[in-house]
This record gives C-alpha cells, sequence and structure tokens, in this order.
C-alpha cells in the first residue's frame, strides 16, 4: 500500500516532542550527581575539554546551557538533555508513522499509534534518565535517530536525505563517535540512491559537497586545541598527538577484545534485558510481534523497509554495546543503547495497530471472532498498550530517585569541608576527582586546595599543569610517571611542606600505611610515622562522621547504588588499613559496616576471619585486594 500525503496532525506532533521533554525536566535533580556527571557539568560551564574523546558538541551547547537563568548549573544542563531526548521522540514519532500508514492509511487513526511508538521509545527507565542528568548521550542518540529517521523518509528526495544523514553523522562524531558510528551504514542508502543517477563528474562533484558539510559538521573539534588552558579541561591539547590521542579514546581502548569481561553471550543477554527494560517486555513483545508482520509482508513493501531500518539499528547497537561489555545499573552503559530502544518503540507501536485493523476487517460471528473475544482482543491488544507509557514514566521515576537526591553534593562536602588551609589531597578513584573539581570549578568552594588527580596523570597536560599549580609536587608526580606509584619518603616531604590528606586505595594502601591516620572520607598523611595510640584515638571521631554520612543517604530514596558503593568502598579501604596496621578493634568495626552492604563478599569475609581473636599484630591484606581500586 502507498504512503498517504497527509501530513499528520500538528497537535500529535507537539505532544512526541513535549511529553518526553516535560517529564525529563521533571526528573532532573538540582545536585552534582554521580559517575561523570560533574566532571562534565564542569566542562560544560567552563567551556573545556571532557574526557576523551573531549565531546566537543554537547560542551558547546552545555555552555550556552550552563547560562540559563534557571536553578544550579547541573539543572541547566540537564535541560539541554532534556531538549535532545524531546527530539529523539519527534524522530521517533517520524520513524513511526510510514509503518502506521502502512497498515492504516487513515490519518486520523495511524497519527496515534505513532505517538504510542514516539513514547514507547523515549519514556523508558533506559532512555529518560540520560535526560534527566548531565550527561552525553541524549544530545548522541538524538543525532542518531536523525539518521534513522532520514532513512526512512522515503517521501523526500534521496539528496536531500543523504545531506542530512551526512551532517548528522558528522555531528555525532562531534558528540560520541562510537554511537554515531553504530548508525552510520543507514546513511549509505541514501547516498546511493543520490548518486545512482548521476553520471561520473556528478557523482565526484556530490561526493566533494558531502565531505565539505562533514567537515563543516565536525567543526566543534576546533574547540578542544582553542580551550587547551581552560579551568575546567581534563585534557591539555597542543599538539598533534595529543589532539589524536583524545579523540581516539586510546586511554579506553584496552576495554575492547580481550579486556572485555564476561562471555559474549552474557553480554548479549545484558544488552537485550536493557532494551526491554526500556520499552517495557510488553514493547519488546510487539517489536517482534510487529517485525514477523513486516517479513511476511503484512505491512507492505514501504512498511517491510522501515521495519528492516528498525531491526538493523538495533542489532548494530546492541550489538555493538555488547562487544565493549555492559555494566548492570550503569546509566552511562544504557546511555549507549538508547538509538536501539528508540528504534524497538517505534516498530513496536505498530503491533497494536494490525490486530485493530484485522480485528475491523475480521468478519461477523460465526465466520470470524465471537463479539467476547473481540472485545477482550480489542480490550488487551488495542488499548492496553497505551498503559505502557505510564508505566514506563513510573519506573522511570523510581530510576531517577537516586539522582535527584544531593547524596553526591554530601560527599564532596565531606571530603572537602574538613580540610585544613591550602591542602593538597591525593585522590585515586576517578569520581572522587570529578566531585572535588566540581566543587572547586563550578561552585567556588576551597580554591586554596590543590586536588592531585592521580587516575587522570597520564592525561596530556594535567601533570604540567599540576606542576605550575604548585612546584612542591614535582617529586610526587615523577615517581607514579616512573613508577606508577608513589614513595614514602616523598609523601612524607611533601606532608612536612603542606597539609597532605589521601584517599585510602588498594594501589598504594601499603606505601601509605605507616604514615597516615583516617578521618572521615580521607585520610591524613603525617610527615612521621604515626603511632598506635594516634591511630586508635581518632578511630571514633573517624567512624561519627562516617555514620553521619550513612545518616544523610539513609534520608534519600531506598535504592540508591553510588551511596552505598561510596559507603563500601570506604569501610572497606578503613578495614585494611587497621587490619595492616594491627588496630583490630577498629578493622572489626569497619569490616561489620562494609558486610551490612556487600554481605557477600569474599574479600569481607575472609579480612573478617582474618581479624578475629585478640591479638594486636597487623594482618598481611595482600590475599583480600580486589585489584587496585574501582
Amino acid at each position: 500500500m502507498e504512503p498517504p500525503t497527509a501530513r499528520p496532525g500538528v497537535l500529535a506532533e507537539v505532544l512526541a516532542f513535549t511529553v518526553p521533554c516535560a517529564a525529563s525536566i521533571l526528573l532532573a535533580g538540582d545536585g552534582m550527581g554521580f559517575y561523570d556527571a560533574p566532571e562534565l557539568a564542569s566542562a560544560g560551564a567552563g567551556l573545556g575539554c571532557t574526557h576523551p574523546p573531549g565531546h566537543p558538541l554537547w560542551v558547546s551547547l552545555a555552555a550556552l546551557a550552563s547560562l540559563l537563568p534557571v536553578g544550579p548549573v547541573p539543572f541547566r544542563i540537564a535541560l539541554l538533555g532534556a531538549v535532545s531526548l524531546g527530539l529523539v521522540a519527534r524522530f521517533a514519532f517520524l520513524v513511526a508513522l510510514p509503518l502506521a500508514e502502512a497498515v492504516d492509511p487513515e490519518p486520523r487513526r495511524h497519527t496515534p499509534w505513532a505517538l504510542l511508538g514516539a513514547w514507547m521509545a523515549s519514556l523508558g527507565p533506559a532512555v529518560l534518565r540520560q535526560g534527566s542528568r548531565v550527561e552525553v548521550y541524549a544530545l548522541a542518540a538524538a543525532l542518531a535517530v536523525w539518521v534513522l529517521r532520514l532513512a526512512s523518509a522515503e517521501r523526500l528526495s534521496p539528496a536531500v536525505r543523504a545531506r542530512g544523514a551526512v551532517l548528522a553523522v558528522a555531528l555525532g562524531l562531534a558528540n560520541h563517535h562510537f554511537i554515531a558510528l553504530t548508525v552510520a551504514p543507514l546513511a549509505l542508502e541514501p547516498c546511493y540512491l543520490a548518486l545512482k543517477p548521476l553520471d561520473a563528474p556528478g557523482r565526484r562533484r556530490t561526493v566533494a559537497s558531502w565531505g565539505l558539510l562533514a567537515l563543516l559538521g565536525m567543526v566543534p573539534y576546533a574547540l578542544l586545541p582553542l580551550r587547551s588552558e581552560a579551568w575546567a579541561g581534563m585534557v591539555r591539547i597542543r599538539t598533534i598527538s595529543d589532539f589524536l590521542w583524545t579523540v581516539s579514546a586510546k586511554t579506553f581502548q584496552k576495554n575492547v577484545g580481550n579486556g572485555v569481561p564476561g562471555l559474549a553471550g552474557d553480554r548479549a543477554l545484558d544488552v537485550l534485558e536493557w532494551i526491554g527494560a526500556g520499552v517495557s517486555p510488553v514493547g519488546l513483545l510487539f517489536f517482534l510481534g510487529a517485525l514477523f508482520l513486516g517479513a511476511r509482508g503484512v505491512l507492505g513493501e514501504v512498511g517491510r523497509r522501515a521495519a528492516l531500518r528498525c531491526f538493523g539499528v538495533a542489532v548494530l547497537v546492541g550489538g555493538a554495546r555488547a562487544l565493549l561489555g555492559f555494566v548492570r545499573g550503569n546509566p552511562d552503559a544504557a546511555g549507549y543503547l538508547v538509538p536501539a530502544v528508540a528504534a524497538v518503540g517505534s516498530l513496536a507501536a505498530v503491533f497494536p495497530a494490525v490486530i485493530r485493523r484485522a480485528l475491523q476487517l475480521a468478519r461477523p460471528h460465526p465466520a470470524g471472532p465471537t463479539p467476547a473475544a473481540r472485545w477482550a482482543l480489542t480490550l488487551l491488544l488495542v488499548w492496553g498498550p497505551w498503559l505502557v507509557p505510564p508505566y514506563l514514566v513510573l519506573r522511570s521515576w523510581q530510576a531517577t530517585a537516586q539522582d535527584r537526591f544531593p547524596a553526591a553534593d554530601a560527599l564532596g562536602e565531606a571530603q572537602l569541608g574538613p580540610l585544613p588551609p591550602r591542602a593538597m589531597v591525593l585522590a585515586y578513584a576517578p569520581e572522587t576527582v570529578f566531585r572535588l573539581r566540581y566543587l572547586a570549578n563550578v561552585e567556588g568552594e576551597r580554591p586554596d586546595v590543590t586536588v592531585l588527580e592521580v587516575p587522570f596523570f597520564g592525561y596530556p597536560g594535567m601533570t604540567d599543569r599540576l606542576r605550575r599549580q604548585d612546584e612542591v609536587v614535582l617529586d610526587l608526580l615523577r615517581d607514579y610517571l616512573a613508577r606508577g606509584a608513589p614513595r614514602m619518603e616523598d609523601l612524607a616531604g611533601l606532608a612536612a611542606r603542606r597539609p597532605l590528606w589521601v584517599e585510602l586505595d588498594p594501589r598504594d594502601l601499603l606505601v601509605v600505611l605507616p604514615l597516615v591516620v583516617p578521618r572521615g572520607p580521607l585520610a591524613e598523611v603525617r610527615a612521621e610515622p604515626t603511632t598506635m595510640a594516634s591511630v586508635r584515638g581518632a578511630g571514633t571521631a573517624h567512624f561519627v562522621a562516617l555514620d553521619a554520612l550513612d545518616a544523610h543517604f539513609r534520608r534519600g530514596p531506598a535504592e540508591n547504588p553510588k551511596a552505598q558503593e561510596a559507603l563500601l568502598w570506604r569501610h572497606y579501604n578503613d578495614a585494611l588499613f587497621y587490619a595492616a596496621r594491627g588496630a583490630r578493634p577498629e578493622g572489626r568495626a569497619s569490616v561489620r559496616r562494609a558486610l551490612a552492604l556487600a554481605p557477600e563478599s569474599r574479600e569481607l569475609a575472609g579480612l573478617s576471619a582474618a581479624l578475629a581473636g585478640e591479638a594486636e599484630a597487623g594482618v598481611d591484606v595482600r590475599p583480600f585486594l580486589v585489584g587496585g581500586g574501582r
């Protein structure tokens, strides 16, 4: 059946965009958030280079969003994600429209099904959370689904579709190139159709014009060297080598191939589970049903091609994420899957439309279904799917509750607030670095504190910046670059010159062991070896500080895995320290707190057994280390 030329209702187009956008705004929080959000907010507010690949397009738009006079900086930048998610739904609506038209050519009837597809594609927890927090994935998904929309827009000329697809892919490469590359094959079809009728000179001119258009889309990359000295930059790009290192995300390339944990089949099932959570199990079943109908020719030639494109996006995007591995519960991993969820949701909505049409065309009883069966099928398979969007919003509300609670802000304040003037902090966890960077760069807190960002010492320009900021760190930086770890003598010498604090971490625990005293989320480093009396004397105040932080977290949502993870990591490292130091009562207290959060941990169980008894001797904690950091 050839699709009609009538335009869909304006109201449906508006609702396709505004409902997901408004839901994202309502679910957005005011705090800095966990994961990469503090670092991205800092880079956006300061127009700096983020961690590789730099995300220059997102940074440029986030810098504009940060100027809006509404709420804190993270909320302002989250508005960019909300608008991007609205565009995801808008493009999904236009992808679903020809599918609905292939089933029912009456505009009054096919437009609601396209709207259902747009909402199923954008309101699930795997998707809506990308639009309610500071992240790059909603923008990346909008550009990716734009490519799918252009590939499916068969009413437009191939030349227009090809130009739009080239520009969309190029902009995607300037934001998150991995996601852009997963949908880039869709641009080949309109490009081929645009080149097919041309002669050789015309093809050369057209390809040259596409190349210029692609360069235009990647102009934001010029931001990286231009803002190499920005205070918010994670990377200082001053040479071609620095640029290639950043853009290629070389630091993450170890996470592919044999470096990916788990079996390929398990990773594929994890991805499928998250896509199912994004559209609901009902939506996933409807997607499979619509795919079957398309393969049987029920959707017509136009619908078959559209269904094939949606299936291709789901396979390409989901398969690419499975190759990288999947981290359960991590919304960043789910962010890669948003284009796949959008494709699945767009196609899923056609299944109830087919059922409705089939029931309309079915013969009356007794040749067709009985009135009761017709009524039951209509209620279950035609009107029932409209309960999916409210269900998805409810699930998203639950999933984003932890983002709205300012747990990360409380943790950052607990780490930064008690520090003495002109203190230096050795930070090992990337998220600790991000939190302290945000508090200093965006909130302007504690400009006197110098944060030594250990996991990023290898980033271009990082050590030069630290050395220019404070020359006293030179020996320590040399040790890290040469040996990958500090020497106790350098730590003691630095502590003699400046107040030095450290985030306890398995990588260097035994090096700092004789010099530190835990004091809340961080530990104080002293210039001389500490006594057992000083270690145990500070224990009461240390546990009071952590218990106060725990009590604050408990006032938030019941499920806040990132807050629990932060506390667990502190208790675990405290237990290692006290056990190795010989302060067994404090070690047992730390193990009890950690086991309350991770009762099945074999390392904690073994450490608990090793701390049994009344002896004051230290414990060899090396068998209980978990790989040197998170």
